[in-house]
């Protein structure tokens, strides 16, 4: 584990990082901590040949045997300008890494409800939307604002690291999937809302094929953010049908 992820796991333990600017009293000497590993910087060079003589006079050690006969059988095609060979297109044919996808920065909050509920939701900062109260109404409809309550907030990227790339799609699925399992683990639940497209992308520990999926006995529910509910207010309908079918018992009275 490199510096970076340390802080990140930290972070989301709740425990601060503190890197003292000089050696204190009686501490042992510093020394420096694991970095994340540079990435390689793809070297610019051109496989293609110039001419049929370059093909010709290359070793078959450098090309391969199997790309040397192919482009040594197609010298005929190769001395006609302008054409193209399909032996020399899978001769110099290399794989291509898949590209980084970025992750624009995003604010998760969630809560643990008793020993009923965990909810992830995709907060949309400065939007100035009454989610609280939203929130606090549809627990109160499932009759479960009684039970204790733990809330928190969760932020994209957790350390700004700018020495490194930036953190991609992947290191934020890895991050926050993982983060969901060690809570479930820590306060086990029966039910898991995830709400809106950056809690269904990044925390769900499976593909989400369904309004409602199961994992390890717990139901994992995808679900409108409370700030798409509060902005189109038509969609309130569909969620209620949703928990009035996963939730009988507790929506019967309503």
């Amino acid at each position: 584990m490199n510096e970076l992820q340390r802080a990140e796991y930290l972070s989301v333990l709740g425990v601060a990082s503190y890197v003292p600017r000089f050696v204190l009293p009686l501490a042992p000497e510093p020394c420096q901590a694991q970095l994340p590993p540079a990435e390689p910087e793809p070297a610019v060079l051109n496989p293609l040949p110039q001419s049929a003589a370059q093909i010709i006079s290359a070793p078959a050690s450098a090309v391969g045997d199997a790309r040397a006969s192919l482009a040594v059988a197609d010298l005929s095609a190769l001395a006609q300008p302008g054409k193209e060979t399909t032996a020399v297109k899978a001769a110099v044919a290399t794989p291509v890494a898949a590209p980084r996808q970025q992750v624009q920065p995003f604010v998760l909050n969630c809560w643990c409800i008793g020993e009923e509920l965990l909810v992830v939701d995709s907060h949309e900062p400065g939007a100035a939307l009454p989610l609280g109260a939203l929130f606090n109404n549809i627990v109160r409809a499932l009759n479960l604002h009684q039970l204790p309550r733990q809330q928190e907030r969760l932020h994209w990227p957790m350390a700004e690291n700018r020495f490194g790339p930036a953190a991609d799609a992947s290191e934020a699925r890895d991050t926050f999937s993982s983060w969901l399992e060690a809570s479930c683990a820590r306060h086990p639940v029966k039910s898991v809302w995830l709400m809106g497209s950056e809690a269904q992308k990044y925390c769900t520990p499976l593909p989400l094929n369904e309004a409602v999926n199961s994992w390890q006995g717990i139901r994992i529910l995808a679900m409108p953010s409370l700030s798409q509910l509060l902005q189109k207010p038509e969609r309130k309908r569909s969620l209620w049908l949703l928990l009035c079918e996963t939730y009988p018992a507790e929506t019967k009275a309503q």
